[in-house]
């Protein structure tokens, strides 16, 4: 009886492909300029070889206020997918204005396994998880 090889390559590749969670807010009734912040979001993920994982979007009174429902079903999302994640977002503003509050939003984003960036590449990696694993040799 012979065993083919599970395609273990492939399977790995796969978890790996960094998925990215598109965010934004949006107040007024006019979409033009968030569509515009929508296409960037999508070609800088294309750009990059990222999985589009979905869209999340607090409208309206919820884009004012620190009750964000999309992004909190962003950051349960982010936490229940393997893999690399990160939220993606046109610029550190479509997250919060507020110094504190975006803190404390990127702060769960972390707290689920990812991190934050902007289309102009701007990043909160942290710098322990950019660097290369250590291991010692056997």
């Amino acid at each position: 009886m012979h065993l083919r090889p599970v395609q273990v390559d492939a399977l790995t590749a796969a978890e790996e492909r960094v998925r990215a969670f598109i965010y934004d807010r949006h107040a007024t009734t006019t979409t033009t300029i968030l569509d515009i912040r929508l296409d960037r979001c999508r070609a800088y993920a294309e750009s990059r070889g990222w999985d589009v994982a979905g869209i999340w979007l607090d409208l309206g009174d919820h884009a004012l206020s620190d009750c964000r429902p999309q992004f909190n079903a962003l950051v349960v999302a982010m936490d229940r997918t393997p893999g690399p994640v990160v939220c993606l977002v046109d610029d550190w503003d479509r997250i919060a204005r507020d110094g504190s509050l975006s803190s404390v939003m990127r702060h769960r984003v972390g707290q689920a396994g990812g991190h934050c960036e902007t289309v102009e590449g701007e990043s909160d990696t942290p710098a322990e998880r950019t660097r290369g694993r250590l291991c010692t040799p056997r």
